[in-house]
């Protein structure tokens, strides 16, 4: 069996270049959600310094010295976009993990990469680093060597080669084993991610756990970690933005509140799940000191699971109303919904009336193929408002090129 990891390079900044190829060989950054920090560089802004996760206003006059082409984050397009490079690759493969939103295990032969890189590009405009080894941990290892390499391919399949480049690598560079798990491995002699392949299977479980023990084996060419081409079922989902202003007033801060409600119930909705759990949380800066600092949440359990939007509205300004305190400058807000279970099967009280509801299932049908067809926030909640004091910075967000008849490009000719 051979895994091969498919990884959009710069995916957010090759999102914009599709639409834009005068991009393309640009500087470009794209901004997080209200425009805070650098989330996505072309190798052109690497190439002037700066770092990922860079807060803006720290490099504002570097964008402007280096000629850097600076976006806001424009999330419906890069979910389209993911969408579109996955169908691709489940027309290539019958066995694909949808690992992330920009990367993806199948499995297949080293000869196929060429042509599945080709078609990725030629259809979609995204170009992809491919990294193919005997498990999925060596192909992670090979597809962040790949992206180094010309070729954008990268095999480590012979025992030769895995040992030279594991030789060079720390072992905080090998998928799973963070900082402080590498400064433990320090302490037992273990510097490289060749030492720790070739590291005492007894000393590894025994100092650490089960979980490293299978990485060491994945090192080995031993696969411990199967293709999930069924994705599990979440066990929470979160919303949360910070406010694009400060706000005071309860009233604001329900009407975000009731936009990230409808927005992760529609995400609820399309991986076909229902929530029995709520959490709400506000705060202010957490760079604020008392008595200018406040922060709260509140978990609410619903009565009966559901993805009923109106329902979860409901029940979040409800527990925004006992956390919201006057006369704080608020910052942020946010909801999870916990207790995630599949909407197919659900357990009901013998006493009470069925879970699924068949006009409010088809109520929220209607809205959700409406905002599909015709851009997201077409057909809308009262309760999320117009006004949106909450709205993050978008000053230099593109257009819903695919996702909204009004962002189709213009072609002159």
């Amino acid at each position: 069996m051979t895994f091969l990891l498919i990884d959009c390079n710069q995916f957010f900044v090759s999102c914009e270049q599709v639409f834009n190829p005068r991009l393309i060989g640009q500087p470009v950054v794209v901004l997080s959600s209200n425009d805070g920090c650098v989330v996505s560089r072309s190798k052109e802004a690497k190439a002037l310094g700066i770092p990922m996760g860079a807060p803006a206003y720290q490099y504002a006059d570097l964008f402007k010295t280096g000629g850097v082409y600076v976006f806001s984050s424009n999330f419906a397009l890069y979910a389209d976009m993911s969408r579109r490079v996955m169908e691709v690759l489940h027309t290539l493969s019958p066995h694909v993990e949808e690992y992330s939103v920009d990367e993806a295990f199948l499995v297949g032969s080293p000869e196929e990469a060429p042509s599945i890189r080709e078609k990725i590009l030629k259809w979609t405009g995204i170009p992809v680093s491919i990294g193919i080894g005997k498990t999925k941990t060596l192909a992670k290892v090979a597809n962040d060597l790949a992206k180094k390499s010309s070729s954008g391919i990268l095999e480590l399949l012979d025992e030769k080669t895995i040992d030279a480049h594991l030789e060079k690598l720390p072992p905080s560079e090998i998928w799973g084993v963070g900082s402080r798990l590498n400064a433990q491995l320090r302490e037992e002699k273990i510097f490289s991610a060749l030492q720790l392949k070739n590291a005492s299977e007894i000393q590894i479980k025994k100092r650490f756990s089960v979980i490293l023990l299978r990485t060491v084996l994945e090192l080995r060419g031993i696969p411990s970690l199967s293709l999930e081409e069924v994705p599990e079922i979440r066990k929470s989902l979160t919303c949360s933005r910070t406010f694009g202003e400060r706000l005071t007033e309860l009233a604001d801060i329900e009407e975000a509140v009731a936009s990230y409600i409808s927005s992760a119930a529609e995400k609820l909705r399309a991986e076909e799940l229902f929530t029995s759990s709520l959490t709400v949380y506000i705060t202010t800066s957490p760079f604020l000191k008392p008595p200018d600092y406040y922060s709260n949440a509140l978990t609410l359990t619903l009565d009966e699971p559901t993805s009923y939007t109106p329902l979860l509205i409901t029940s979040a300004k409800e527990a925004l109303r006992k956390i919201y305190r006057k006369g704080f400058l608020y910052k942020k807000a946010g909801i999870t919904f916990g207790e995630i279970t599949s909407s197919r099967v659900v357990q009901t009280d013998l006493f009470s009336a069925p879970v699924v509801n068949e006009k409010r299932k088809r109520a929220m049908e209607l809205v959700d193929q409406v905002n599909h067809t015709f851009g997201r926030g077409e057909l809308r909640f009262a309760a999320e408002g117009f006004t949106k004091k909450w709205k993050g910075a978008k000053k230099s967000r593109s257009a819903h090129y695919t996702t909204r008849w009004s962002g189709l490009l213009e072609i002159k000719i």
